[in-house]
């Protein structure tokens, strides 16, 4: 009896740490893997809300989320819609993290931990089980502290009014357009190849 009651405390107790603490977000910016540089509050005061999704490149439950969160990043727009989502990585380079990006096909602009300043991230928000997904409204409000399992994302972005969108930009390039591009730039390697 004893162990079993250990045992639930103790996944109590992973359970509690599996989620930020904070209902306020705290500010920072981080450069992501691709030289990319992103401030949350600045996110945030343009009226987007934004999905945090906590990591490390040898986690299996955040591989394993990999597909569904790039489903949840497509089906709401490409960080070009209401929200944007970050992928904040725990103890890992640039490098590392790339290779996990290449390796599971990762589409979130991802910020590992040692170049792109993710550790810290970790640290102010007080991440300890991986993956952790959080919500942040515009207000600042931390409104999710760990939708898990990350199958849930699409419900919580649901109850919190957010609408899906297109990845498309929306801006289209008709056959004229692109055949005065190309005459345009003919004109200028011709002019080029002159001197």
């Amino acid at each position: 009896m004893k162990k079993i009651i250990l045992i639930l405390l103790v996944l109590l107790g992973l359970q509690s740490h599996a989620q930020t603490s904070l209902t306020t977000a705290v500010d920072f910016t981080v450069t992501d893997v691709h030289g990319e540089t992103h401030n949350l509050f600045s996110i945030l005061d343009d009226g987007k809300h934004v999905i945090l999704d906590f990591f490390f490149t040898t986690c299996p439950p955040c591989i394993a989320s990999v597909p569904i969160i790039n489903q949840v990043y497509t089906d709401y727009g490409c960080n070009m819609g209401e929200i944007v989502f970050l992928s904040i990585d725990a103890g890992d380079t640039d490098a590392q993290v790339l290779q996990y990006e290449n390796s599971y096909g990762g589409l979130l602009p991802s910020i590992s931990g040692v170049n792109g300043g993710g550790d810290a991230v970790n640290s102010i928000y007080g991440i300890g089980a991986y993956p952790t997904v959080v919500l942040i409204a515009p207000d600042h409000t931390v409104i999710e502290q760990d939708i898990y399992p990350v199958t849930l994302i699409p419900s919580a972005l649901s109850n919190a009014g957010l609408n899906m969108a297109s990845c498309d930009t929306g801006s289209t390039v008709s056959i004229q357009e692109v055949d005065l591009y190309s005459r345009k730039c003919l004109k200028m390697f011709d002019l080029l190849g002159r001197e």
